[in-house]
């Protein structure tokens, strides 16, 4: 009896492990593999289709997946297409220069330092010139979103061709009556911004955005653009060419200061010399400034330094729409510092509020 008791047991176990068996084949069939210096590595999170301006590209046999959390494809078929008006000049598979109008990005096959605008900067993941095992294609694999942005191209990846519409294009939503923002996250990356008191700008910028973002995130009224949610370095151009390409109807910068130890206060900036060029309906850059700051006072409890003319600073000088960039508080100040620590969770929270109490009063929403 016990014999037997063992034999059926041996016959479940075997079953289990056969019927693992196509799920790990599934999985690994979803996964795109890349061969790199005679190593296949498999990427997961597969799509076929993206858009670039509006403008659906099938990319079928050579897809994007993610890599280092970053979405990256063939840079030849993504953007060699039809009405890009992209320059591309590939120099011995080794570097890649790709230019479009005044926007110039050149890579180096391998490394994730790249030259955008004539400014160093670093992505968090590098482009390779590498080959796709299921279809034997080699392309150069580069990091979609940062050198969409860098050609001042706006995008958007999509698993199939009815995701999104192409008569309907993803930088101009036409088909609701959505509120369009941006919202970026000062620096990033190799740029951390301000440092102070054991903190970096950069970080506690993002940890705003991002919180806001869990708000924004739910309400159907509003479509969010965000310049970055992770650690990644952005060029201001990259930010207001996205704000442009997007037509957003604003755009907000989150931001924190430093001066002395005894700076204290929350600031908004904004540009009066753009305030009319760049009204929308009945929304311009000061009404917009006045509301933030208010918010963001309210939120910190710091100092009311009011608002402040910046006309020369890039976010607000080429944005085409009503524009802010909001200074919490200092991080050269420690009792200021900590503080904006313990209540991160909270400016984005009123940051949310604001935005949505702004757009109700002007009968937005």
């Amino acid at each position: 009896m016990k014999r037997f008791k063992k034999i059926i047991g041996l016959f479940l176990v075997l079953l289990m492990v056969i019927s693992l068996i196509p799920q790990t084949e599934a999985k690994a069939a979803s996964k795109v593999k890349i061969v790199y210096k005679k190593k296949t590595t498999g990427y997961a999170r597969k799509k076929t289709f993206l858009y670039l301006n509006g403008k659906k590209k099938a990319i079928i046999k050579t897809p994007t997946f993610m890599k280092q959390g970053c979405y990256v494809g063939p840079a030849s078929t993504i953007y060699k297409a039809a009405g890009m008006d992209v320059v591309y000049k590939d120099v011995g598979h080794k570097t890649l220069t790709l230019t479009r109008g005044k926007h110039k990005v050149k890579m180096t096959n391998g490394s994730v330092k790249a030259v955008v605008d004539g400014k160093k900067v670093i992505w968090d993941t590098a482009p390779i010139y590498a080959k796709y095992k299921s279809s034997g294609k080699k392309r150069w694999i580069v990091p979609v979103k940062d050198v969409s942005l860098a050609l001042g191209l706006n995008y958007k990846v999509v698993k199939n061709a009815v995701q999104v519409s192409a008569s309907k294009p993803v930088i101009a939503p036409a088909s609701t009556s959505k509120v369009v923002l941006v919202l970026d996250a000062g620096h990033g990356g190799t740029d951390s911004g301000a440092t102070g008191n054991g903190n970096l700008e950069k970080t506690m910028t993002l940890r705003i955005v991002n919180e806001a973002k869990k708000y924004f995130d739910q309400d159907t009224r509003f479509q969010v653009y965000y310049t970055r949610t992770t650690d990644q370095t952005l060029t201001l151009a990259n930010r207001y060419t996205l704000a442009n390409n997007v037509n957003a109807d604003i755009f907000i910068s989150v931001h924190i200061n430093s001066y002395i130890s005894t700076s204290t206060g929350t600031e908004t900036l904004y540009s009066r010399d753009r305030n009319a060029l760049t009204q929308k309906g009945n929304i311009t850059s000061l009404e917009l400034a006045t509301a933030m700051q208010q918010a963001a006072c309210a939120a910190t409890g710091f100092t009311n330094r009011g608002l402040v003319n910046r006309p020369n600073l890039q976010v607000l000088k080429y944005t085409n729409m009503p524009a802010c960039l909001i200074e919490y508080g200092f991080i050269s100040n420690r009792t200021e510092c900590i503080s904006m620590n313990a209540n991160i969770a909270n400016y984005g929270r009123a940051l949310y509020q604001s935005v949505v109490n702004f757009m109700r009063a002007k009968g937005k929403i």
